[in-house]
């Protein structure tokens, strides 16, 4: 088995821009964290990269941070295809005659951080400091027995060199410890902090770490498929709701700007639970865009979606 070296290289020049990779799996509560961390005070001119897995960005809608600073990825990061718009950015960016002071990235729910970390290693100008995983606690288990999404879930946490928990407040003590071991058995080395005790600041990173992982030929991504669907101004926020708990099984994530009731929302579900966030009206139709398991599942969920009115 291979083994992560997280040391600096000695290619890492001391201007060398530092980069935070904010990873974990759909719904696990990287927007928040982020924001959260934004807040808690970055360098100045500190710049953003934020990848959904839509054709429209929403977790960019979300994020508290405004104008050149934050820049948006728009490949879904399915398989390999971030790759190329990630690494033309990055030439990019190590090309300004000013560079920023550090970046940050948060990556789609169902990328692999390892294959990102390997992209910036060998970037110029740039030096990996620290991949933060957001793990939702309380859909943990369930993620980790999923033989889809299992191997992918285990790996983003692997990866990490800190770990930020979500959503414990709501397990047993008996659940959480026993989720608490299995999260050490798959990352003994990480940091750990617990958002749910408002805990959010990042501590000084480590100058070395190594950690056993799996090899490239152990991956294996599911057959994920994407969509997005135009809805109607009259959709009634229930009628949605319903529909996507009726459809859970071949779906993993669904967001959107949606017009209701004659008000306009950042729609997001996940984990069999929706959040509307009031927005200001946005021109056009309303958009869901949602990712899920190619299959007849799935299938039956997006004639549904067309099928409203």
């Amino acid at each position: 088995m291979p083994e992560l070296d997280n040391s600096p290289t000695p290619s890492e020049s001391p201007d060398s821009i530092p980069v935070t990779l904010v990873a974990g799996y759909l719904g696990a509560g990287k927007t928040t964290w982020l924001n959260a961390h934004l807040r808690d005070g970055v360098a100045p001119d500190t710049l953003v990269l934020v990848n959904d897995f839509g054709t429209i960005n929403v977790d960019a809608e979300l994020i508290d941070y405004a104008g050149e600073r934050l820049l948006q990825l728009s490949s879904g990061c399915l398989c390999c295809s971030l790759s190329d718009e990630l690494g033309t950015q990055l030439s990019r960016i190590g090309r300004w005659p000013e560079p920023p002071a550090a970046l940050i990235i948060e990556t789609s729910g169902v990328a692999r951080p390892q294959r990102i970390a390997d992209m910036i290693r060998v970037a110029r100008r740039f030096r990996l400091e620290r991949i933060v995983t957001l793990v939702d606690l309380a859909s943990l288990a369930r993620r980790l027995n999923d033989s889809r999404v299992g191997e992918l879930v285990a790996g983003q946490i692997a990866s990490a060199g800190q770990l930020s928990l979500n959503r414990g407040d709501e397990l047993k003590v008996i659940e959480r410890d026993d989720l608490m071991r299995r999260l050490r058995s798959l990352n003994t080395m990480a940091h750990v902090e617990h958002a749910d005790s408002g805990d959010v600041r990042s501590p000084k990173p480590a100058t070395s770490r190594s950690l056993t992982l799996r090899s490239a030929t152990d991956e294996h991504d599911p057959d994920w498929q994407r969509f997005a669907i135009e809805l109607p101004a009259s959709l009634n926020r229930q009628t949605l709701e319903s529909l996507l708990a009726e459809h859970t099984e071949g779906l993993a994530r669904a967001k959107g700007f949606i017009q209701a009731g004659g008000r306009y929302y950042v729609f997001q579900w996940s984990g069999g639970r929706a959040e509307w966030t009031p927005t200001s009206p946005r021109p056009g139709a309303s958009q869901l865009v949602g990712i899920g398991f190619a299959g007849a599942p799935l299938d039956a969920l997006i004639a549904a979606l067309k099928a409203l009115d």
